[in-house]
Order: C-alpha cells, then sequence, then structure tokens
C-alpha cells in the first residue's frame, strides 16, 4: 500500500479523487482549513495535515488538486493565479521532495487551456503552463530515481450539475492509473482529458 499525499483533497475533485485513492492507498490530505477536512468522511487510511506542515515518513505520491479559477489578464489576476496555480505546487514539491521513495509518483492537475487556450483566460492559462513546466522539468530532474511525474489536463469538469464536461471520476481513474502499475513508464506527459 502506497502512501499519497493529496494537496487540494478538500475541494470539489477532491471530493471524488481522495475516496477513490482510499480503495489503494493510504492518503494524506493536506488542507488550509482543518473545518474543511473535517468535513470530510472519516476512513482508517485518511490523514489530515496542514498546508505546509512537516512530513516525516516516505511519500509514495503527490497529487496535486490545488489550484484556482479565474477570468482576468490583469497583473492582479496573474498573482492570484500563479500564488495558486504555481507557487502552490512548488510548496507542495519542496514538502515532499526529500521524502519521495524511488519509484514515487507526482501528479498535478491543470487544464486543457494550457494547449487550447481561449480568449479571456490569459492569467489562468499562463499560470497552468507554468505549472505544466514545473512538472515537466520535475520528470526529468526525478528521472534518475525512477519517479514519475505527469499532468493531467482536463476541460471544464462536469460538477454541481452540470450537463457538459468531464465527470471528475474520469480524472480520479486517470490519477488512479498513473499511480498504478500500468503508469510506471509513463512521465513527463501533459495528457488532454476532454469530455466523451
Amino acid at each position: 500500500m502506497r502512501t499519497v499525499v493529496v494537496t487540494g483533497g478538500t475541494g470539489d475533485l477532491g471530493s471524488v479523487v481522495v475516496p477513490r485513492l482510499l480503495r489503494e492507498h493510504r492518503v494524506l490530505v493536506s488542507y488550509r482549513s482543518a473545518a474543511a477536512f473535517e468535513k470530510m468522511a472519516k476512513h482508517e487510511r485518511l490523514t489530515g495535515i496542514a498546508d505546509g506542515a512537516a512530513i516525516d515518513e516516505p511519500v509514495d505520491a503527490l497529487v496535486m488538486l490545488a489550484g484556482a479559477f479565474a477570468l482576468g489578464s490583469t497583473a492582479a489576476d496573474y498573482t492570484a493565479m500563479f500564488e495558486a496555480n504555481v507557487l502552490s505546487a512548488a510548496r507542495a514539491l519542496d514538502t515532499v521532495r526529500e521524502r519521495l521513495t524511488d519509484g514515487a509518483r507526482i501528479v498535478a492537475i491543470s487544464s486543457i487551456h494550457t494547449v487550447e487556450p481561449p480568449a479571456g483566460l490569459q492569467a489562468y492559462a499562463a499560470a497552468k503552463s507554468a505549472l505544466n513546466a514545473v512538472i515537466l522539468t520535475t520528470a526529468r530532474e526525478l528521472a534518475a530515481r525512477h519517479i514519475t511525474a505527469n499532468v493531467l489536463a482536463p476541460a471544464t469538469l462536469k460538477l454541481h450539475g452540470a450537463t457538459d464536461g468531464v465527470p471528475p471520476e474520469n480524472v480520479a481513474e486517470a490519477i488512479a492509473f498513473l499511480l498504478g502499475d500500468g503508469g510506471a513508464s509513463v512521465t513527463g506527459q501533459v495528457i488532454a482529458l476532454r469530455p466523451s
């Protein structure tokens, strides 16, 4: 059983991804709000850790769901989007880097808008593109230890009763695949997920 650290696990996507990962792994959910973690369903293999807290055990996978979305292209928009989508990932990597086991897995959630950028999402698309670069360079840096690092880039998620988009269950299954035996030779990839 692997130990998986999940950032952003208390959000909408986390509410689907975390239960899926708990079928096979022990999950440490990094949270900003203890109250948000307390609302999650209890499970014997689920543990909460405050954002930025030291992790004193081996980590077999890091799944980065944390991020934010906003329209706009002002300097303030860029600051907010880079903080939420890039610097949060850099901090997560800093927290676990020395604890990653050989053969560990890293998966980050980006956006289809990094490869198909629409008008009006300049700061968001730029921040998620920077996240892609962080993960792809990390894949090269950690390759000698057989650590894989990949990006999932879904289209808009089908949440809150939406009739179109990528079902969050599909994202959860893609993450589970990348963490499993079948994902061992997949690294340094940006994998687009589109509505079926």
